[in-house]
């Protein structure tokens, strides 16, 4: 029995765990009841007190605290006096586009709505506002113009032998210089090739939907559109590497767009079914550590979703330990239209110099905060234009690759949106999230709370990012209440070198990148 959705049968069910739905769930499994509390009181979605009628919670992570910085205040204040309603803040909700979010019993809700403002709704994936994408949007990477064309790789690749497939798309892959889009960069072809070398099986292919960083939620709207092409992608992946099995791992707050997936899985299980690839759909029980790869397998074999250490990797010892392959969702959305249109097309599609497309997320300072689908190499102030550009200010600083890259000045902002040139520049295109910072800002504050995201969200295995993340936090906080002067921070540099060094995952090497970029950029810290 899979023990982590059976738990989350039965909170959907009752509302939340009891000692004695706990001790059901180990008594069905046969696994001792400590094993079940250990993952009950590790998953954040989980709850063992009964919960108000109404649960309202409010993101309190960049995007939202930098449209509104006391929206949790606004929303308890409004709600004041009613016992039926518990607000509480939360991690970043994926939907920066909407700032500042917020889930009311776990419906996506603008603040308006969740504050009872005549005419505010929840918030749609089937009816998008945003002015990246919209319904009427062509989108570049899809190579079928219409409905009844879609899965066409696919179902060439049924009429030939699967071998002479897999060299296909592999080669395609390759030659295209496709790069995962989750983050790490690393060359999806290659990876495809390490997986499909391994002899040992059963083997997976994993989509890896869980994006929780702050400023990233491009993966949503792709799901909400594109679900037919990370349909395919996963089952072209699996046909290629020799996998019968196929998982979308999902993190729980994206409800709307699983339902969208799963509609659109349900017109492609023919398909699916004659490449004998099974997909199913694992919803997560919360967490942003749940993101990296490894710790993500852990919550799949229904364990604490602490990261491994490396090597070895999922490609050789993945899920259960045989060879897996992880992509995230708009890595393998863009497979179909490269083995489609074929490798020197996808290259053409990038600026002089450069190649490919790229969707990005923008949130923070901009007119039009929403999702974008790019070429390559379009300069970041390229990016901010088309998101509407700043309304009544200048640009002061951005991340180009979410929460967890480091800050850039303006003076950069024409530097082109690719991983090399992102890195050159001093930062990382990371999983594609352009954070806009408009002059104004406290510079400071700001990256206090993306460093307390990443304090509050550490799984606490490794010491150097369990106590750095705090020791950093409180510094910051004790600055900024005027209990200690700014030059005890000079101490930063040298704790986020310790866990860069020493933290066993990214969430611990990264932590402190914001601040250590605006000690850099923006703040005289000796002072």
């Amino acid at each position: 029995m899979r023990l982590i959705p059976r738990l989350l049968e039965l909170q959907e069910a009752h509302g939340h765990l009891t000692d004695d739905l706990m001790l059901q769930v180990a008594q069905e499994a046969n696994v001792p009841l400590y094993r079940i509390q250990g993952l009950v009181s590790f998953y954040p979605h989980f709850r063992t007190q009964a919960p108000q009628k109404t649960e309202i919670a409010v993101c309190r992570d960049m995007a939202c605290w930098l449209k509104e910085p006391l929206a949790t205040s606004r929303v308890r204040e409004h709600h004041a006096g009613n016992p039926d309603v518990h607000v509480r803040e939360c991690s970043c909700l994926g939907r920066c586009d909407r700032a500042p979010a917020t889930l009311v019993n776990e419906v996506p809700m603008t603040i308006d709505a969740a504050c009872g403002v005549p005419g505010a709704a929840e918030i749609r994936s089937e009816n998008p506002s945003y002015r990246g994408i919209t319904l009427s949007y062509r989108w570049r990477c899809d190579p079928y113009p219409a409905e009844p064309e879609r899965y066409g790789v696919l179902r060439e690749a049924l009429k030939i032998p699967r071998g002479a497939f897999s060299d296909r798309v592999v080669s395609a892959l390759k030659d295209s210089g496709l790069r995962g889009m989750g983050g790490a960069g690393f060359p999806t072809g290659t990876k495809w090739e390490l997986v499909r070398k391994e002899a040992r099986t059963p083997k997976y292919v994993i989509c890896n939907a869980d994006e929780s960083e702050p400023g990233t939620f491009k993966d949503r709207e792709i799901l909400a559109s594109l679900s037919h092409l990370v349909i395919e992608g996963m089952i072209l992946g699996a046909m290629a590497v020799g996998a019968s099995k196929a998982i979308l791992f999902i993190r729980h707050e994206y409800e709307p767009e699983r339902k969208a997936f799963e509609s659109e899985l349900h017109r492609a299980q023919g398909l699916a079914g004659r490449a004998g690839v099974e997909i199913e759909i694992f919803v997560s029980p919360g967490g942003y550590i749940l993101g990296e790869e490894t710790a993500l397998l852990e919550c799949l074999e229904d364990k604490r979703g602490e990261p491994r250490n490396k090597p070895p990797f999922p490609g050789t010892h993945g899920l259960h330990g045989q060879p897996t392959l992880i992509n995230n969702v708009e890595t393998l959305a863009m497979v179909p239209t490269i083995v489609s249109r074929g490798a020197d097309w996808w290259k053409a599609q990038g600026r002089s110099g450069f190649a490919g497309l790229k969707v990005m997320a923008v949130s923070g300072h901009v007119a039009y905060p929403g999702v974008y689908e790019i070429p390559v190499g379009t300069t970041v102030r390229e990016l901010i234009r088309r998101a509407g550009g700043i309304t009544g200010r200048n640009l002061l600083a951005f991340l180009p690759g979410g929460a967890s890259s480091n800050f850039l000045p303006v003076s950069a902002a024409d530097t082109p949106l690719d991983f090399a040139a992102m890195a050159k520049a001093g930062s990382m295109l990371g999983s594609g999230a352009l954070f806009v910072v408009a002059e104004g800002t406290d510079m400071l504050a700001l990256a206090t709370n993306i460093v307390r995201f990443f304090r509050y969200e550490s799984c606490g295995k490794c010491v150097p990012c369990r106590v750095g993340s705090q020791k950093a936090v409180e510094l910051l906080d004790e600055v900024q209440a005027g209990k200690k002067e700014r030059r005890v921070l000079h101490v930063l540099p040298d704790l986020g070198e310790t866990l860069t060094l020493t933290s066993i995952c990214g969430l611990g090497q990264v932590a402190l990148n914001p601040v250590l970029s605006v000690m850099k950029n923006w703040w005289d810290f000796q002072r």
